[in-house]
């Protein structure tokens, strides 16, 4: 083709830009922003008759609002059904949906029938997104300051509250909070984890811990000797928090047993619970999860394979 006809062509071609898409963008990074968690679903595949088209896209929020397009009220529902469980598994997903049948039902784990006569087939992509994993450590001393250089190394936003921290002495912390109240208007939800490492400041350790137990932090972690904690629990049953309660919340001692002596190694040990708690994670060596390479090894030496 000419080059001059071949500009014409370019030119005159049909545009087939999504001018939604900047709009959409603003929505996505106002909730990263605001630390919100949602599902991004984009349609992938479209087959016959859908409302949907290939590229159109959504975000669903854990209250079930979708924003964006994905098709519709006919579709909705079964989306925004997927996409709690996606959210709350944490694992992306290629979801079917096939416009046939007379009521909502699942097929199988990743295909649904919508309940709508329209005979098409839509595909999605759907991906959960989370806040950045936060640790708020409670206490002022060489621990907690290792544990914010480890956290905020591994990723995590890390707050630090105490009434003597200097930021000066905290340059890896997102925030630095004189007290416990100041948390007040802070994310604290799922995606956070609490470390109590004031290392002995019983009373400090039963407001941190009376205040953190009655929001909903992933997990809250005591830096203390088992009969300090117990100390500190009993204290806690005083001011009306059930034992049952603090024991689904609260661990104690803190950690991942590794024989740690200095700060730093109390630090990973710490964060290593952490990662534990997150991924699912045992906390053993991995030579007893996974097994040994020598096993049956002279076996197999002898046989000569």
């Amino acid at each position: 083709m000419p080059l001059i006809l071949l500009t014409r062509w370019f030119f005159l071609a049909q545009v087939r830009y999504d001018e939604n898409l900047p709009s959409f963008l603003k929505i996505l990074g106002d909730l990263v922003e605001k630390e919100q968690e949602f599902v991004l679903a984009v349609v992938v595949s479209v087959k016959g008759s859908a409302t949907a088209k290939v590229g159109a896209k959504g975000v669903i929020l854990p209250d079930g609002r979708v924003l964006g397009w994905l098709g519709g009220w006919c579709s909705e529902n079964a989306i925004t059904l997927a996409a709690l469980e996606v959210l709350k598994t944490g694992s992306p997903k290629l979801l079917k949906l096939v416009m046939a049948g007379e009521e909502l039902k699942r097929i199988d784990e990743n295909v649904i029938e919508v309940g709508t006569p329209c005979g098409g087939e839509v595909l999605l992509y759907m991906e959960p997104v989370y806040p950045r994993p936060q640790i708020i450590i409670v206490g002022h001393n060489e621990v907690s300051k290792a544990l914010a250089r480890l956290g905020k190394f591994m990723g995590y936003k890390v707050t630090v509250v105490d009434r003597a921290a200097d930021v000066r002495e905290y340059p890896e912390a997102d925030k630095v909070l004189t007290s416990i109240k100041e948390l007040d208007n802070a994310r604290i939800d799922r995606h956070t984890y609490a470390v109590i490492a004031t290392m002995g400041r019983t009373e400090v350790d039963v407001e941190a811990i009376d205040y953190l137990a009655r929001k909903s932090p992933a997990r809250i972690y005591l830096v203390a000797s088992v009969n300090r904690a117990q100390e500190v629990f009993r204290r806690l049953a005083r001011k009306g928090h059930k034992i049952s309660d603090l024991k689904a919340k609260v661990e104690a001692p803190a950690g991942i047993h590794i024989g740690a002596i200095t700060p730093e190694e109390l630090a990973l040990s710490l964060v290593a619970g952490i990662v534990a708690h997150r991924r699912g994670g045992k906390g053993r060596f991995m030579v007893e999860v996974k097994g040994s390479p020598y096993d049956k090894l002279e076996q197999l030496v002898a046989k000569g394979e």
